[in-house]
């Protein structure tokens, strides 16, 4: 897969040079919205669909409060791919931590992938689920 990925990022023009992050701030919400999202899932049983509905409705939203913030513009990509971390449904002592971890480690892949793939679908999503299984394996490593 990751030779895959090196085939397509060195043939296919999907990446530009420049970074479009006005303020790199925007990725602490990442790890927000998967906490909120992980609630909304398994504290409420509103399910991971819904649930991230919920989440990446509101977060798409936000630009409402003031429609020239160039921040809050920005504000619903990372929003929305933290809502794709709180799907999981895990059920072990630390996993508000995992979740937390995930996020971190999805915005870290979130901030340096910012400019590379603009334009093809599925992103925000595949970022989650790195994040999300990269925690997972540091965590069997770390707890067993």
């Amino acid at each position: 897969m990751l030779l895959l990925l090196l085939v397509v990022y060195k043939k296919f023009p999907l990446h530009h040079q420049e970074y479009s992050f006005d303020k790199k701030s925007l990725v602490f919400w990442i790890p927000i919205a998967a906490i909120i999202t992980y609630i909304l899932n398994n504290q409420f049983a509103l399910g991971g669909v819904f649930s991230v509905g919920i989440v990446g409705t509101l977060g798409s939203y936000l630009t409402k409060l003031n429609p020239r913030s160039e921040y809050l513009k920005q504000l619903a990509g990372p929003i929305y791919c933290g809502a794709f971390i709180g799907m999981t449904s895990l059920e072990f002592k630390y996993v508000y931590f995992m979740i937390m971890t995930a996020g971190i480690i999805t915005a870290i892949l979130f901030f340096a992938t910012k400019s590379l793939f603009v334009g093809v679908g599925g992103k925000l999503g595949t970022l989650a689920f790195v994040g999300v299984l990269l925690s997972m394996l540091l965590f069997k490593l770390i707890f067993g």
